[in-house]
């Protein structure tokens, strides 16, 4: 369901234009790297080009989705003019040269401020350091546009916060963009940047891409360096988005390079498995239970069914997630009390009421169930371990259920209004640690995009990626432009 008087246009796979001309700006901030990469490469596109084309989205759609909370389009302007002069000179970095990005407003840049989408909280000074996957983005000569909004501290599965406020969904501004790296997605989807960097503590990057009909994953835990560390620790991860799989691949490439700062991390071993170049006799478990909604369950078995008749072999299967949810509740709670605990105490009733709540109750939890909230989670690891020996792979909705009224925290009908009630497939494998894509599965009879979750074994991201291309060129999921 399209907004007020906008519309939209189908358009082909990125791959299937590479090589055209594209000179419009409607085509340049809908260009994949690849294509951009190509442009700049023949001369025939600059940077400086597609870098205005995305300011001139940003000043269309940002004051009607509130996906950037900081702009500086000076500085946008000079990085892609550093990058064209680059270009010219035969002096580009790699493919990401030029190629207009934006940071979810938890990670730290450069010279920018860092609001964590806090009243309370935020830092008007401006950062020393860039996080890690922000200084490889400024090694690579990537252009920044902005930073993106997000959930206060990212603690919940919207993008609304305090500080700045509701973030919509381009598909219908009535409807939340998901998150908490709501910001980023709808950026993506209105083409306002053609790379974003979000975080996942619970399913931060996967919900929003479900919501918006873009891309976003969780790698294994520690092969994103990520510094400083969340205040969820083993849970946060710090994620790539995209509009295409392609992309994100691309994306991920840099963002998985060593940073020593990051204590957690973990060099994840390349090519653990031979790269999927078909889904020919392929085991996939697809988990789909009662808690899907019947519009989405439609869509996501039309999906399997699909990569079925290209040879895979779709079993259906019940993930063991018995007790999932108290899990990451005792995580969440601890987080929380401990990161709300450092907010100046005249500070805290600026908090977001619903954070502070679940701060509280941390608060009253005791050592004992924290700990043994850590032998669960050993133990969840373990069961999910054996359960995958069965398959190469397992498949659920992304959400399972379409994108409901912005501004609130679930739908209204909702019998709980808990975001962890709506969302049950994407924080079990925060706490199994393992690689979890979310990719466009459909379109519901109503217009709003769904998303088919992949998940993989420890280790196998390399591999899950490449699947996840091969299934999106399956699925052929028409995208849109705005």
């Amino acid at each position: 369901m399209m907004s007020g008087s906008q519309t939209s246009e189908s358009i082909d796979k990125p791959e299937s234009r590479v090589g055209m001309a594209l000179s419009s700006p409607r085509d340049l901030i809908y260009a994949s790297v690849d294509e951009l990469y190509r442009l700049y490469q023949s001369k025939q596109v600059s940077p400086v080009d597609v870098a205005r084309a995305t300011l001139d989205a940003v000043d269309r759609w940002n004051p009607l989705l509130n996906a950037y909370c900081y702009l500086d389009r000076a500085l946008t302007l000079h990085e892609a003019a550093q990058s064209e002069a680059r270009w010219m000179a035969g002096t580009a970095r790699g493919p990401l040269d030029g190629i207009p990005y934006g940071v979810k407003d938890l990670l730290l840049v450069r010279g920018l401020p860092t609001g964590y989408g806090s009243s309370a909280a935020r830092i008007t000074d401006a950062a020393q350091d860039d996080a890690p996957a922000v200084a490889r983005m400024r090694e690579a000569g990537a252009v920044l546009v902005g930073k993106t909004t997000t959930s206060e501290f990212g603690w919940k599965g919207t993008a609304d916060s305090p500080l700045t406020g509701v973030t919509r969904n381009i598909w219908d501004f009535s409807l939340t963009s998901g998150g908490s790296s709501g910001g980023a997605a709808t950026a993506l989807a209105a083409g306002m940047g053609t790379l974003q960097i979000g975080t996942d503590g619970g399913g931060s990057t996967r919900i929003p891409a479900s919501f918006c009909g873009v891309t976003g994953m969780k790698a294994t835990f520690g092969g994103v360096p990520a510094w400083p560390a969340g205040p969820l620790l083993t849970l946060s991860n710090v994620g790539p988005m995209a509009r295409s799989v392609a992309d994100l691949k691309r994306l991920l490439d840099v963002m998985m390079q060593a940073d020593p700062r990051d204590w957690n991390s973990v060099p994840l071993p390349r090519h653990v498995r031979p790269s999927a170049d078909t889904l020919q006799g392929l085991r996939i478990g697809l988990h789909l239970d009662q808690q899907c909604s019947p519009e989405v369950r439609v869509i996501i078995q039309a999906a399997a069914d699909k990569l079925q008749e290209q040879g895979a072999h779709i079993v259906l299967t019940e993930l063991p997630l018995t007790g999932a949810k108290e899990l990451i509740t005792a995580h969440w709670e601890a987080g929380t009390a401990w990161l709300v605990n450092q907010v100046a105490a005249e500070q805290r009733p600026l908090v977001d009421k619903g954070l502070r709540q679940v701060a509280s109750k941390g608060e009253t939890n005791s050592l004992s169930d924290y700990y043994q909230a850590l032998i669960g989670r050993q133990k969840l690891g373990e069961a999910m371990l054996r359960h995958f020996a069965q398959f190469d792979l397992v498949l659920t909705p992304t959400v399972p259920i379409l994108p409901f009224e912005a501004g609130r925290d679930a739908p209204a009908n909702a019998a709980s209004q808990n975001w962890l009630d709506w969302n049950p497939y994407t924080y079990p494998f925060n706490l199994t640690r393992q690689p979890a894509i979310s990719l466009p599965a459909g379109v519901s009879a109503s217009g709003l995009p769904v998303g088919l979750q992949m998940v993989a074994g420890l280790y196998q991201d390399e591999w899950l990626v490449d699947l996840a291309q091969r299934v999106e060129d399956c699925l052929q999921v028409r995208r849109l432009r705005f």
